[in-house]
């Protein structure tokens, strides 16, 4: 009889991330994803910090936009799509760095990238917006510690580039996931959607 272990369901998350993946890389955008990674560390700014200090200032920006029952109303209007443009563009620019797609977007975030969250998010308050930066902690420190071993399929996905300009499905797959938790985690952030983010690649 054959042992099978039991599945285990993860919720669906409603923000949804796909990437335009290509059928080749090219050496000459790996090298300048080297370039831009050497210039940023010479100022000290890391993409990690960057990503950092995005979840520390989301629900900050949440916050400061829903001190007032108004504020709230318009954050849930108006801000909603503003905050979404941004997000997009920011999974844009990590699908590049990231190696899942092999282009920056020059018009549109959506030429690399498509990101959408189902349904609407309750209005943020203040007190619930801030809460977020502690309520996320979980979900960002196990990020962090897969994001420890992306560093290294990162570096795996790289030498592939250099000798057959290729990515292997199980890297693909592993950097792909690495991206949409982190940006339905900053979606949370921003008080876009009232669901956790589910600890899940898919």
């Amino acid at each position: 009889m054959e042992n099978t272990l039991p599945s285990v369901d993860v919720p669906p998350s409603p923000v949804h991330l796909t990437v335009v993946q290509p059928a080749r890389f090219t050496r000459m955008q790996l090298l300048l994803r080297v370039v831009v990674f050497c210039t940023l560390g010479l100022v000290g700014v890391s993409f990690v910090g960057l990503f950092l200090f995005a979840y520390l200032a989301l629900p900050v920006y949440a916050a400061v936009r829903s001190a007032t029952p108004e504020g709230a109303a318009t954050y849930a209007r108006d801000d909603r799509s503003r905050v979404l443009a941004l997000l997009r563009w920011v999974a844009a620019v990590n699908a590049w760095v990231g190696l899942t797609t092999d282009r920056l977007p020059v018009r549109s975030p959506e030429e690399s990238v498509a990101l959408h969250v189902a349904g609407e998010a309750s209005p943020p308050t203040t007190g619930s917006a801030l809460a977020r930066v502690l309520t996320g902690l979980p979900c960002l420190l196990v990020l962090m510690i897969v994001g420890c071993f992306g560093a290294l399929v990162w570096l795996w996905a790289a030498l592939t580039i250099l000798i057959g300009e290729r990515v292997g499905p199980v890297a693909s797959a592993y950097l792909l996931g690495l991206q949409r938790w982190s940006v339905r985690l900053l979606t949370y952030q921003a008080s876009l959607t009232d669901a956790y983010p589910p600890f899940s690649f898919r």
